[in-house]
């Protein structure tokens, strides 16, 4: 008796022991992970750092920061001098990233302070190594050379085809993921509703248009694509949250201040983010939110007050990410990243004098509103790196001192960390490996800047001819004995720290692409020796001088570029913006102003490398042509030189407002006026109706329209109101049913409640409304249906670009049964089991006690029914541990707790009979 109740107990002890374990083991490894780090690698995964160079000894300052600091991750720049574009570029990238994620390795071999007097090491977690995505005029959208030429995003807006958007995103996925770059900064999602011209703060190529719909579309295409590319291995931030499209500064000098409140901001700004992140496409949706220091004024609805600069702003950034497009996205582990928080902007905001920069706050105070991972860039009052660092370092400091002593800023902080995890994990998998960062310098070789062949179409369809507005009035392409001279815009970058300035378009890239593609190798259809190459800076100094006035003793003296004006028959100006007129980029508005007179009788083309918005009505009016090409890269200087010769048909359409051509956006997206849009009646069964359905009175009408098209032949954006109006004409009876647009088609439904005469039109703004159908209806017969064929407008209908295909509706999605969740314990399965071994203790007991047994049997009988429940209940235990419940259902623990009891019950029986 002694040994079975000591039996007992201890089976009751393992049993209240193993319990608790099996119901609180993580299943989730980013837990698992978390819990095995020491409070300074957690605190460490919050930043992203930058830093000089590309030495990555003991001595540097990146050794410090990763090894000794355990910072989460770099942002790589040329600026900075990481990114040296000189040589082989890719190689050296490739080396830098696997050399840096080599440190993070080593640094797990240090212990780190765990309590007083305690160390413990830290698993090892992969770098976060980021680029920026390309955002100024002119620039590639990598910056990286010898990667692949990309277009820029108003290029990819101007083919109006998200495929072409998911294209390029494809080749910087797998570009990047080849250089062991993991995060992107990009890309940008802001909305150019309004152009700025001339402005600091106009957003220009960089944005892939002005309507929010299509910004949307395409952003939510190039991110589909950047997953596909990397196989999954580059994480995807789009900027700048909530949208910097009404910004009137840039945040190189001051942080805006935007008079919108947040319904007004979902509606333009927020929209594109909202497309993203609210997308059904796991692949569409970004990976995080790049958050950018912007005020709102009226945010909330009260006009006379204004939001700190939203990535301070805890009530502003939770009202953002509380939407409900964006709230399912960040329960599922999106994160808030703080754009660079060492930009002028913030410094001034801080410190108007910008004397000092109070770093500590402007970290916490960026944390606190609600942002997991923070940017630590030019993070001092001065440029220099010396305080750069030490403010970088001390930040760190501070963080880990209050995560010691402040339990909430501690649960702030594994929060965090813990989507930061998640999606490290996302990138590589359930478990982290250095094997997996390094990069082969072959792979290199063969997968990055070999991508030209998809990026040349994608040019030629992005070719815009803003002026004339049919190709019909265009010039012939250029003769043999005609002579062109071309004007470039010679603005320069710097592509590295160190590097000498290169220009941004080569002053003779026109003219080379020219002879190569129709020179005497070619088709001869140019002499080399009549084309003339010039710069801007050439063309204001003419501008400049003073008219020579001749004298009888002199013969004046005309300089080469005057020269060759008076002898041209073509005049090429090829522009990146029409800046101020006494910049060189402003040279071609002032030529077209003050000389005029020598372009009198010669063909004047415009082509513009970078927005189209630049030159006005007048200036434009001067043209024989003007093309808008949207991007420098070489495939789009080739694209503009075969537009010149006519090549190929025009089916870019800006993605802009051009006041200049008069091309208003908001208008270019509504439904087309000429167009007829066709109704149909649709069956919920087929979906189809190749036939007129039997319809009767009582019947619920389903009712679709066609492919609506906006003025430029797409698919109108969704959300566009359309009208279906039912008329009984007999009783002059009316009725209105709105609808709205997904993928340019709207659906609607009405109850045939009346017989008689019924019409059925539709009416999508400026559309003229048009009657569609007719129907005779009556009782207990099939309505008769007519489809209305309308005559067609004498008038021509808007020059379609490419044809858009005609959405396919998916169908209805048979249900699927929810996925289960893993089996686990759970401690009122502890509860249960040992009633129903009690209870079978008790039925034992007295079983054998009614049969004459004796009361030591009875009680002996009784506890080997009670030590059977407990086996049975362990034996349940067992079946969590290897995930083989699921036969028992969620009763496994009482089903194998009174199956336990039961046999020695019974054992004991048939032994007694």
């Amino acid at each position: 008796m002694k040994r079975l109740l000591t039996r007992v107990f201890l089976l009751l002890l393992i049993a209240g022991n193993v319990a608790p374990v099996a119901a609180q083991q993580p299943t989730d490894p980013a837990v698992a992970l978390l819990s095995r780090m020491p409070p300074a690698a957690r605190v460490g995964q919050l930043f992203i750092v930058t830093f000089p160079g590309t030495d990555t000894t003991e001595t540097s300052a990146i050794y410090d920061l990763i090894v000794n600091e355990r910072i989460g991750g770099v942002l790589l720049s040329p600026e900075n001098g990481n990114i040296l574009n000189e040589g082989d570029t890719p190689l050296q990238v490739a080396t830098l990233t696997s050399q840096l994620q080599h440190l993070a390795g080593d640094a797990v071999q240090i212990p780190l302070p765990l309590s007083e007097g305690e160390t413990v090491t830290s698993p090892y977690v992969p770098l976060f190594i980021a680029v920026r995505q390309g955002e100024e005029t002119g620039l590639p959208t990598l910056p990286i050379s010898g990667t692949t030429p990309l277009p820029s995003p108003m290029a990819l807006g101007a083919t109006w085809n998200p495929a072409n958007a998911e294209a390029i995103g494809q080749i910087v996925g797998a570009e990047l993921n080849a250089l062991g770059i993991n995060l992107l900064l990009g890309p940008m999602l802001d909305v150019l509703d309004t152009p700025r011209p001339g402005s600091a703060a106009d957003l220009g190529t960089a944005s892939f248009g002005g309507d929010p719909f299509w910004v949307g579309q395409m952003g939510r295409a190039y991110i589909r694509g950047v997953h596909m590319g990397s196989e999954g291995r580059v994480g995807v931030i789009p900027g700048h949250f909530p949208g910097l499209g009404a910004a009137d500064r840039p945040l190189s000098e001051e942080v805006s201040t935007v008079q919108k409140s947040l319904e007004q901001l979902k509606q333009i700004e927020l929209a594109p983010f909202l497309a993203a992140t609210g997308s059904r496409e796991a692949l569409e949706r970004p990976d995080g939110l790049l958050v950018a220091p912007i005020r709102y004024r009226g945010f909330l609805g009260n006009l006379y007050a204004s939001t700190k600069p939203v990535t301070f702003d805890p009530q502003a950034l939770q009202s953002l990410l509380a939407l409900p497009e964006i709230a399912p996205w960040r329960e599922s582990d999106g994160i808030a990243v703080a754009d660079e928080l060492g930009v002028r902007a913030i410094r001034r905001f801080y410190d108007p004098s910008e004397q000092k920069f109070n770093h500590l706050r402007v970290a916490q105070e960026a944390f606190l509103a609600g942002n997991d991972l923070l940017i630590l860039s030019h993070f001092a009052a001065g440029d220099d790196w010396e305080s750069h660092i030490a403010n970088v370092k001390a930040t760190l400091a501070f963080f880990r001192e209050k995560y010691a002593s402040d339990p909430s800023f501690q649960a702030r902080v594994d929060k965090a960390a813990l989507r930061i995890l998640r999606l490290k994990l996302r990138l590589y998998g359930s478990r982290f490996t250095l094997s997996a960062t390094q990069r082969d310098a072959d792979v290199v070789a063969r997968k990055v800047g070999h991508s030209g062949e998809t990026v040349a179409p994608i040019a030629r369809a992005a070719v815009t001819l803003l002026s004339p507005p049919s190709p019909d009035l265009l010039p012939d392409p250029p003769m043999p004995e005609e002579r062109i001279v071309i004007f470039t815009d010679d603005r320069q970058t710097v592509p590295c720290a160190g590097c000498a300035p290169v220009p941004i378009l080569s002053p003779t890239a026109l003219a080379d692409t020219m002879v190569r593609l129709y020179g005497p190798q070619a088709t001869g259809q140019i002499s080399p020796q009549r084309v003339w190459s010039f710069t801007f800076s050439e063309l204001l100094d003419i501008l400049n001088r003073p008219p020579a006035t001749p004298t009888p003793e002199s013969t004046p003296v005309s300089s080469p570029v005057a020269t060759a004006l008076e002898r041209a028959d073509w005049v090429i100006f090829a522009i990146l913006d029409a800046g101020n007129r006494a910049s060189p980029s402003g040279a071609v508005r002032r030529f077209l102003s003050d000389r005029a007179d020598v372009l009198r009788g010669k063909k004047v083309v415009v082509f513009a490398f970078g927005a189209p918005y630049y030159l006005d009505t007048t200036e434009i009016a001067k043209l024989s042509a003007y093309f808008g090409i949207y991007s420098p890269a070489p495939p789009f200087v080739e694209a503009a030189v075969r537009a010149l010769f006519a090549e190929f048909p025009f089916t870019g359409a800006p993605p802009v407002t051009v006041s200049g051509i008069n091309y208003n956006l908001t208008q270019q997206t509504q439904p087309d006026p000429n167009q007829i849009i066709p109704v149909f009646i649709v069956t919920e069964e087929t979906n189809e109706t190749p036939e007129p359905p039997m319809i009767y009175q009582g019947d619920t009408l389903h009712l679709r329209t066609g492919v609506i098209l906006d003025r430029n032949g797409h698919p109108v954006p969704d959300g566009t109101l359309v009208e279906f109006i039912l008329t009984y004409p007999q009783e002059g009876l009316e009725r209105t049913v709105q609808a709205t647009t997904q993928g340019g088609v709207a659906e609607a439904t009405a109850t045939l409640d009346r017989t008689g005469q019924l019409q059925i039109s539709v009416r999508a703004e400026p559309v003229p409304r048009a009657v569609r159908l007719e129907m005779d209806i009556r009782p207990g017969e099939p309505a008769v249906i007519i489809p209305i064929t309308p005559t067609p407008s004498p008038e021509p209908p808007t020059p379609s670009p490419a044809p858009s295909p005609t959405p396919e509706i998916e169908p209805t999605p048979e249900p699927v049964a929810p996925e289960r969740p893993p089996d686990r314990a759970r401690s009122s399965d502890l509860m249960q089991s040992l009633l129903i071994a009690l209870i079978g203790a008790a039925a034992s007991y007295a079983s054998l006690w009614k049969r004459g047994q004796s009361l030591s049997r009875a009680v002996r009988g009784g506890l080997q029914a009670f030590t059977g429940g407990l086996v049975g209940y362990l034996f349940f235990l067992a079946l969590v541990g290897i995930g083989q419940l699921r036969p028992f259902g969620d009763l496994g623990a009482a089903i194998l707790t009174a199956m336990g009891t039961a046999i020695p019950s019974a054992i004991l029986l048939l032994r007694k009979t």
